[in-house]
């Protein structure tokens, strides 16, 4: 595969724009961090000429509002102009412009749950929503099976603490906008569902119908864009920090030191998670 360098940026924030603008023309653009300089590069010798000269019309204009766009419809909406916005409103519109219509409703839906159940101590509510009814627990699943399978997937709106909500949201937040941006509000909410059930079940197997939160779903997202992020020219990145941080914290959970936490949930979904970016990293 050939590789050509057609330039040369500082900021990679722009960098990441010119590259979502690229894919918007379905030109594969992507970009290599070497030294302290970022190389735009591509594989299409036939598309050099037209990709040179829509970076120096780039270059010559990066708020143009098209780049921007290109971000939001193919790629990161993190990105904003070089020279930088000013006003807390401008901080406010990014902080916005990083998750995606599903991922609010995610959000809105959690807290929403969360208010109405009083963090799991409304027990008239709860019970309808975890995987089974503990007020009347007999084990098995008898109320899934005889047709309330929203039990499923309902468990990870619940949580039973201010911080453990906090925690969820933020990473819901920024993993689940990433994925949103990059493919599809439909894609994501099949993995939200297909990993929130999963790892419901695992969860369930292994402690009782008394749990909930989105933690298996974030683990879920942690290790999809972990492995996509792995591909050049897929549009995800993810600091290895952070992949270092959610694991340790995976680590503790099984010490015991962090209390009762959903361990198999949050296993169960990162493995889940990295299965499904390695099948989409082949897929593409």
């Amino acid at each position: 595969m050939a590789r050509i360098v057609i330039g040369r940026v500082n900021n990679p924030r722009a960098a990441q724009a010119f590259c979502d603008y690229m894919r918007s023309q379905q030109i594969n653009v992507w970009q290599e961090q070497i030294e302290d300089q970022i190389h735009l590069v591509m594989d299409d010798e036939n598309q050099e000429d037209f990709a040179c000269a829509e970076l120096r019309s780039f270059l010559t204009n990066p708020t143009d509002p098209k780049y921007l766009d290109a971000s939001w419809n193919q790629g990161s909406a993190e990105y904003h102009s070089p020279l930088g916005s000013r006003g807390s409103s401008g901080g406010f519109v990014r902080f916005w412009q990083r998750s995606g219509p599903l991922t609010r409703i995610l959000v809105l839906i959690s807290v929403l749950v969360s208010i109405v159940t009083m963090f799991g101590a409304n027990m008239e509510v709860t019970r309808w929503l975890t995987i089974a009814d503990v007020s009347q627990y007999r084990g098995g699943l008898d109320e899934i099976l005889s047709g309330q399978i929203w039990r499923l997937v309902t468990p990870i709106f619940l949580h039973f603490m201010l911080l453990h909500i906090l925690f969820n949201m933020m990473w819901l937040w920024d993993l689940g906008g990433d994925i949103e941006r990059n493919q599809s509000s439909q894609f994501l909410g099949f993995f939200v569902v297909s990993v929130g059930i999963m790892s419901n079940i695992v969860q369930y197997v292994s402690s009782g119908p008394a749990f909930g939160g989105m933690s298996g779903v974030v683990y879920g997202l942690l290790g999809y864009i972990w492995i996509r992020a792995q591909k050049p020219g897929s549009g995800y990145h993810l600091n290895p920090a952070v992949v270092t941080l959610m694991l340790i914290w995976l680590i503790m959970g099984y010490t015991g030191i962090l209390g009762p936490i959903g361990n198999a949930a949050h296993l169960s979904g990162l493995l889940l998670g990295v299965a499904y970016g390695f099948g989409w990293n082949l897929y593409e």
